[in-house]
């Protein structure tokens, strides 16, 4: 089904010839009929990035053996040119087979000039001076007379022949193809790869069906023999992957082993899909959640379980081993299913953050980000260690397990919290991200309604809950007896121990915070806060007392609820100082007027 859903991809989008793709160029190698001199020019941008041109070019799947291109290829195999990680034996077994397959052309096409006239550069003209610093693998496009050869006529029906020669096998079979149905010429190799810019962890262009050695193939035969698939499927399948991971709709983030490519099929593309990745429109995540709360997306999700429709969501997950594609995950299901997924998704990652009235959700990115290390910075700022770098402490694979909590519903791995945890208790930093992938974790996907709040939750009586919204309870009243200037607060010194047993943590803030509200109300500006503070400090108190006590060390989900506790608590404090200033302000406009 994966192979018929590329296919079927590739011909709706994928205006490529076949056998052919695109890839980068740094050289122009120039030739003439009228007597001009031969050129090589460099086509690199002068911007720093020294990117080249990007070229559609014929192309097959090449791997480790000797296999030229016409028209476009490496420089080792138009001139001859190795470099320090080359053999020179291969070096020269590839220029004379590019040399032969120019050949071929000619004597393929006779009267083509720019043929004729590219063979006499091979048979009795000096080549170019090589360039300092170029290396093996560069690529190299050949014009003659200021037309680029690839794009001859000759040159097209010549390759069409030269791909079935090499990816037919040594005796060239028809069949039934498994992918069309239909009997037709098959393959013996897949004629088309993925660069491998577009497949983390490939260390050459890779190819997602391959049987290149015994070991991989069916009775340990080489080739697909027994994956009968046929030209035109074949070269849509890579044509199609191509197109679909280089496209719009691909997600892949540095330093995760996965790349990911969504489409969808006999319907419009919902918009709330767009800012999966970066950052998801609040009104659109509100309307999903709304239908969701109204039960539509249920009802809905269980007619496209019952009846066959066409409007189906597909996405593909894919890793590189060498020149192969790993399929690591692969989705094919009613939209209106992957549209519950999404709306559940959202639902549960909702977070209050102290700069927001309502919560907010988050994207993708912004979920990875979180997960790295923070580090201070000058003027008591930081950051997150950027996405990629080794130094961020980042699981590798966290960006495939989010994918699955949204795409199929699937629970995240324990893995996720005590990751998020850890890295909470090492940095000392707790925000909305991450408040947010711990409520995450904490809801069940498949439940009805979240079981963890978004927002304060005045009616949670669980003790680790408690104590963290203590722990910024007290950490607010440190704050407010400094005036907000505190080189160290009551979080910094003892968040790290409060997370995993916080009892020692709150008794010993309780005997700091009878300081600070002595401190507070003896000061004249802040004098009319000190009873309100007291109070609610005597009022969480109160409660935690009433709670069903905790002994030792607590397991990882009261961690996840002390959290969440400290964290709401705080942008709850946050919302009421905003909610008094707004009062203020009003009455001050109306006391103008």
């Amino acid at each position: 089904m994966l192979l018929q859903r590329l296919v079927g991809y590739a011909e709706e989008n994928v205006t490529t010839p076949p056998f052919h793709r695109e890839r980068e160029f740094l050289w122009r190698l120039d030739l003439f009929t009228d007597g001009r001199e031969t050129r090589l020019t460099d086509l690199r941008e002068p911007d720093g990035k020294r990117r080249g041109q990007r070229r559609v070019v014929p192309a097959v799947t090449r791997t480790v053996g000797v296999a030229p291109q016409p028209g476009a290829d490496d420089i080792q195999y138009v001139f001859g040119w190795g470099d320090d990680t080359t053999k020179p034996k291969r070096v020269a077994e590839c220029h004379e087979r590019f040399v032969a397959l120019v050949q071929d052309w000619s004597s393929s096409d006779p009267g083509d000039a720019a043929a004729l006239r590219l063979l006499r550069f091979y048979g009795e003209e000096p080549r170019p001076s090589r360039p300092e610093g170029t290396t093996a693998k560069e690529g190299v496009l050949i014009a003659v007379d200021d037309e680029l050869i690839i794009h001859r006529p000759s040159l097209l029906r010549f390759w069409t022949a030269e791909v079935a020669r090499r990816k037919g096998g040594k005796a060239p079979r028809a069949g039934l193809c498994l992918v069309c149905g239909e009997t037709r010429p098959l393959v013996d190799s897949m004629p088309s790869a993925v660069p491998k810019r577009l497949v983390p962890g490939a260390g050459n262009d890779a190819a997602l069906v391959s049987v290149n050695a015994s070991v991989f193939g069916y009775g340990l035969t080489v080739g697909l023999e027994h994956t009968p698939i046929c030209f035109d499927c074949g070269n849509a399948v890579g044509s199609g992957l191509t197109h679909l991971l280089g496209g719009r709709h691909a997600l892949n983030l540095s330093g995760q082993d996965s790349r990911l490519a969504w489409w969808v099929m006999g319907a419009e593309e919902p918009d709330v899909l767009s800012g999966f990745s970066t950052g998801p429109d609040p009104d659109q995540v509100n309307a999903l959640l709304k239908r969701l709360h109204s039960g539509e997306l249920a009802r809905a999700e269980e007619l496209a379980q019952t009846v066959a429709g066409e409007e189906r969501f597909c996405s593909l997950t894919v890793g590189g081993n060498a020149s192969r594609i790993m399929v690591r995950d692969w989705v094919d299901m009613p939209l209106a299913t992957a549209m519950l997924h999404l709306a559940r998704w959202y639902r549960d990652l909702l977070m209050v953050t102290p700069f927001d009235d309502a919560p907010v959700p988050f994207g993708l990115w912004q979920l990875v980000l979180a997960t790295g290390r923070w580090e201070e910075q000058a003027e008591s700022k930081g950051r997150y260690v950027e996405i990629g770098k080794k130094n961020g402490r980042r699981r590798e694979h966290v960006q495939r397990d989010l994918l699955a909590r949204a795409l199929r519903g699937r629970p995240l791995p324990p893995s996720v919290l005590h990751h998020v945890l850890h890295r909470i208790a090492s940095d000392g930093r707790i925000d909305a991200p991450r408040a947010a992938l711990v409520r995450l974790a904490l809801c069940d996907p498949k439940k009805k309604e979240s079981r963890v709040t978004a927002g304060l939750d005045e009616n949670n009586t669980d003790a680790a809950y408690l104590y963290g919204r203590i722990f910024a309870h007290l950490e607010k009243i440190q704050y407010k007896a400094h005036s907000r200037e505190v080189n160290t607060t009551f979080a910094d010194r003892f968040m790290a121990s409060a997370m995993g047993n916080p009892t020692s943590a709150v008794m010993a803030g309780r005997k700091m915070a009878t300081a600070w509200l002595s401190k507070i109300r003896r000061n004249p500006k802040t004098r009319a806060s000190e009873p309100a503070l007291r109070r609610a400090l005597d009022e969480l108190v109160y409660k935690l007392d009433s709670a069903e006590s905790i002994a030792g060390f607590f397991p990882v989900q009261r961690q996840a609820q002390f959290v969440l506790g400290y964290h709401q608590q705080r942008a709850e404090d946050a919302r009421q100082v905003r909610a008094y200033q707004d009062k203020k302000d009003a009455e001050a406009d109306g006391a103008e007027d």
